[in-house]
């Protein structure tokens, strides 16, 4: 069972769900960060403020809420389902009750489900009450709830599991997933520490890539995946060069698109690479780069780069 901290979420109930603009926006993911407590029309507060953003490929929201209004959420939810928006609980967060419900609807681009928590995260059910914090008095009025909850856990297609420990769990209490539990439930977990899913835990065979690959790859990803990602690839001494922002600056806003036109293997630890660049300025650019690598705790980083211009 998580530990939280009660005065925290008492102190962000008190704030209605605001959307801003998440770190991990890109020129390929509308990422929204969403703080607060859930309102029963936030769904229409998050279309007007999704209405003005840039037309991207990619939608994901990053919850940081301790719940709110259960038909709130569960609005919520179906607009994520209808519209394809990934969820996610921000590292050191936590998503409960209305949140976990609205949590459940996460969808990728292409309708597939795509919920993402952290291994500092916390996703919490319990069951339904009124705002005074009694519970709803009527039976029929209860099972017309639970109805409704059991229709929607139907329509965004969520595991029947979550909503055994949501009415089990007394509305003056919250049931904390597991890391274990919420992998067993088709929610992908990130691995803070490490930067990996784990679900996709690297192996011994694909922590030892080739020099060649691994530098394949990560020009080949880089503008597919977090820069943040992408930047935990590099070593201390690369990071000390130049801050993350600047990097997140140089890869999203200046750079369109980059092409490997050529790659050779030097040695073990080093590669020479020919790259193309084309810039959102119109400009392209031709280097070739030398990276040297290295190999700490069993993870590879770029530990040096060199680079010249094609002529």
């Amino acid at each position: 069972m998580k530990v939280l901290n009660w005065f925290i979420l008492f102190t962000m109930s008190l704030y209605s769900l605001e959307f801003t603009i998440h770190e991990n926006n890109s020129n390929t993911l509308n990422a929204i960060m969403a703080i607060g407590e859930i309102k029963y029309d936030d769904v229409v507060r998050l279309d007007n403020y999704v209405s003005k953003l840039p037309k991207k490929k990619h939608i994901a929201i990053y919850f940081n809420s301790p719940g709110g209004n259960l038909y709130g959420g569960m609005r919520l939810g179906k607009y994520f389902k209808l519209n394809g928006i990934k969820t996610v609980i921000q590292g050191d967060s936590i998503c409960a009750s209305a949140c976990a419900l609205a949590f459940l609807g996460g969808t990728d681009s292409n309708g597939n489900k795509w919920m993402s928590s952290t291994t500092t995260s916390s996703l919490g059910f319990h069951a339904f009450s009124k705002k005074n914090g009694n519970k709803y008095g009527s039976s029929d009025n209860i099972q017309n709830i639970v109805s409704e909850v059991l229709r929607y856990g139907q329509y965004v297609n969520a595991p029947m599991e979550i909503f055994i420990k949501q009415f089990s769990t007394p509305s003056s209490d919250i049931y904390w997933f597991s890391i274990k539990e919420e992998l067993s439930l088709g929610i992908k977990v990130w691995d803070i520490k490490n930067n990996y899913f784990l679900d996709e835990k690297p192996t011994n065979k694909t922590s030892l890539l080739s020099s060649t690959e691994f530098i394949k790859r990560y020009f080949t990803n880089l503008k597919k995946i977090p820069y943040q990602q992408s930047w935990d690839k590099l070593s201390k001494r690369m990071q000390n060069k130049t801050s993350f922002h600047k990097y997140k600056d140089w890869w999203d806003k200046k750079v369109k698109n980059i092409f490997i036109k050529n790659i050779d293997s030097i040695s073990k630890d080093m590669v020479k690479i020919t790259l193309k660049y084309h810039l959102k300025d119109g400009k392209s650019i031709c280097s070739i780069d030398t990276f040297i690598l290295e190999n700490i705790n069993n993870k590879t980083l770029i530990k040096n780069q060199t680079y010249k211009k094609c002529f």
